[in-house]
């Protein structure tokens, strides 16, 4: 994979059904990688210097999500099933 074009279908074959992701060529080369899950807003896109540093973002974001859902699901749980307390 040579070209920034190669390197965002790669990209998106691999994070395409949930991330929408983008490069900005830059003035004085080099390109700018975006994404941002696919229908939320703007103001959380991740941004990276190279399509592999993007990936690892993404990578790292996917794993917060995870988390949180998780995190969520158990105070859920917690407060629907207590045990009288």
């Amino acid at each position: 994979m040579n070209t920034a074009g190669d390197q965002a279908a790669a990209l998106r074959a691999k994070h395409g059904e949930r991330w929408k992701i983008w490069y900005v060529p830059l003035a004085l080369g080099g390109y700018t990688w975006c994404a941002r899950i696919h229908g939320d807003d703007l103001r959380n896109v991740v941004h990276a210097d190279t399509a592999g540093h993007l990936d690892e973002h993404i990578r790292l974001r996917e794993e917060d999500l995870a988390t949180d859902a998780r995190l969520s699901g158990e105070a859920s749980r917690d407060l629907g099933g207590g045990d009288g307390q």
